[in-house]
């Protein structure tokens, strides 16, 4: 399994996960674990009680399944679909798929392209598996941590433009839900100045320059035979003035 993209901060890459510094084991973490969840991978979007996944609750709270199972199960919720599936285009909803489940933006367009035909060709859960089952959620998130947006440090992997795209994504309002941001991507502008950036530049080569010879300064005399003065100069001693 090779090293995810962001599963550890630079100063720590490659000696340090993350994953494994959290478990929750109690009732009370559960339902932290729960309410978080619905917020991340819901895109801050709340869901009626009706609209809930109570069944994959108690399941969780039950130790039937593990958190990430629970995010998974989430996605693939007919709320999420009708969110962040059938309600946007095909690039919006991707970028939101790896935000939610990932906790980053895309960081190419080959990215995108990658999961659009995967989607196409396989089916909408498949994709979330996918993202869930990937190297990356389980070096970055493990089995028991809820995704979370992780663009605001350093992490390995990850540019400086993923940072600003991870900004539009989120909008400038802390409390607005993904939905609310309508059905257009928020990426488009900014993966598209990254791929004109990696266009490889134009073969150079270096021209010869002709090296220009060292013009001397003409000597006025030569041997002990310096130029006569044309002009008088009177002695002056030093301090005596007139």
């Amino acid at each position: 399994m090779g090293i995810g993209i962001g599963p550890r901060l630079l100063s720590e890459c490659p000696f340090a996960v993350t994953f494994d510094q959290y478990s929750p084991a109690s009732s009370a973490a559960l339902e932290r674990v729960i309410v978080a969840a619905y917020r991340q991978v819901l895109g801050n979007l709340p869901p009626t009680d009706n609209q809930r996944e109570t069944s994959l609750e108690v399941r969780l709270m039950n130790g039937e399944i593990t958190v990430r199972d629970f995010v998974n199960g989430l996605a693939k919720s007919d709320f999420y679909k009708d969110n962040f599936f059938h309600a946007v285009g095909a690039q919006r909803g991707i970028e939101l798929n790896f935000k939610h489940l990932l906790g980053r933006a895309p960081l190419n367009q080959q990215e995108v392209q990658n999961h659009i035909k995967l989607q196409a060709e396989e089916g909408f859960d498949a994709l979330i598996d996918t993202l869930t089952d990937s190297a990356e959620y389980t070096e970055v998130f493990g089995a028991d941590i809820v995704p979370y947006d992780r663009t605001k440090d350093s992490y390995a992997g990850m540019y400086t433009r993923s940072f600003n795209m991870m900004r539009d994504l989120g909008g400038m309002k802390v409390a607005i839900s993904d939905n609310a941001q309508g059905r257009q991507s928020k990426t488009v502008n900014g993966l598209a100045s990254a791929l004109r950036e990696s266009t490889k530049p134009q073969p150079f080569s270096y021209v010869s320059v002709s090296k220009i010879a060292v013009k001397l300064p003409q000597q006025q005399y030569t041997g002990h035979n310096p130029p006569a003065m044309s002009d008088y100069v009177p002695f002056r001693p030093f301090g005596i003035f007139f």
